[in-house]
């Protein structure tokens, strides 16, 4: 089971994991959508570019991997 979800606020990219009440992450500006898809969350930004970012094992981060 996917134990992360992802959430924008204010245009900042939140993640979370389920039964905690407070995202373990914050990352990112100007957001318009976040998907996570299993250990990926593809983050699309107001300026029409994507970025493809990687969850750490531990569930608590994202790294980013490439931006198109």
């Amino acid at each position: 089971m996917n134990t992360n979800y992802t959430t924008v606020r204010n245009g900042v990219v939140l993640l979370w994991r389920h039964g905690w009440n407070s995202p373990s992450a914050s990352f990112g500006r100007d957001a318009a959508s976040a998907v996570t898809y299993g250990d990926e969350i593809v983050v699309n930004w107001r300026d029409g570019k994507s970025t493809l970012y990687r969850i750490t094992p531990n569930g608590t981060n994202a790294v980013p991997v490439r931006t198109l």
